[in-house]
């Protein structure tokens, strides 16, 4: 019985100490501020975009629904085949493919919002990159990443701090959005008129930031 006790106050210490060893980790923070500015230019366009179709670039809300909903989809692909990618075509390193889909999904905001006018088969490839790009960054920022660089017995340690970090950006985008479209909303002849450009750079600007720190990351390595 003794010797099964200090088997199992050093498992807890262990424990204790590997779930230090997260919080500790500069890798980790660094991950989780990549991981929540990905969030905000994922939940931008999952929650204003269909506005945004409409009051920018003037479509009906069937169709601005309808290019928003291809993002989902491919989301969905992304995330399901983000392993595979990473694993036969990287060696099993998640830094290369989190830099390309991170550069995608720069690519998609800048092709979505920077080009004005009705183009519907364009915007629905911006949302078919944007939606693959932030698929595969789910699971590589928001979880993967994490779990490589952390102990292995803290790695859902590892997780709450990115998850946390994510959802954090994402509520903090809700407001930031509606007060930056909000404020620079004028009524011209009795009709609302936005201007979208600072909220554009928000967008994007936020995808830009999550790609710098995933490359603060780059050559992290558990400890």
């Amino acid at each position: 019985p003794e010797k099964k006790k200090e088997m199992d106050a050093l498992e807890t210490e262990e424990f204790n100490r590997a779930q230090k060893a997260v919080l500790r980790n500069p890798a980790i923070w660094i991950l989780a501020l990549s991981s929540a500015f990905m969030y905000i230019s994922r939940y931008a366009v999952n929650s204003w975009g269909v506005f945004y179709l409409q009051a920018e670039k003037g479509y009906s809300t069937l169709d601005a629904s309808f290019i928003i909903s291809i993002s989902s989809v491919f989301g969905i692909v992304g995330t399901m085949f983000s392993g595979v990618i990473s694993d036969r075509f990287f060696g099993g390193r998640r830094n290369i493919p989190a830099l390309i889909f991170g550069l995608m999904n720069v690519f998609a905001l800048c092709l979505f919002l920077l080009v004005p006018g009705v183009h519907f088969w364009m915007d629905a490839l911006a949302m078919m990159l944007f939606g693959l790009g932030i698929g595969v960054l789910i699971c590589f920022l928001g979880g993967l990443m994490a779990v490589d660089i952390a102990p292995r017995n803290a790695s859902g340690a590892a997780l709450g701090v990115v998850g946390i970090a994510s959802y954090i950006g994402a509520g903090l985008q809700d407001v930031m959005s509606g007060v930056l479209i909000e404020g620079h909303k004028t009524i011209r002849s009795g009709v609302e008129v936005y201007d979208f450009t600072y909220i554009n750079w928000f967008w994007i600007g936020s995808a830009i930031l999550s790609v710098f720190f995933a490359l603060w990351v780059w050559n992290a390595k558990q400890k």
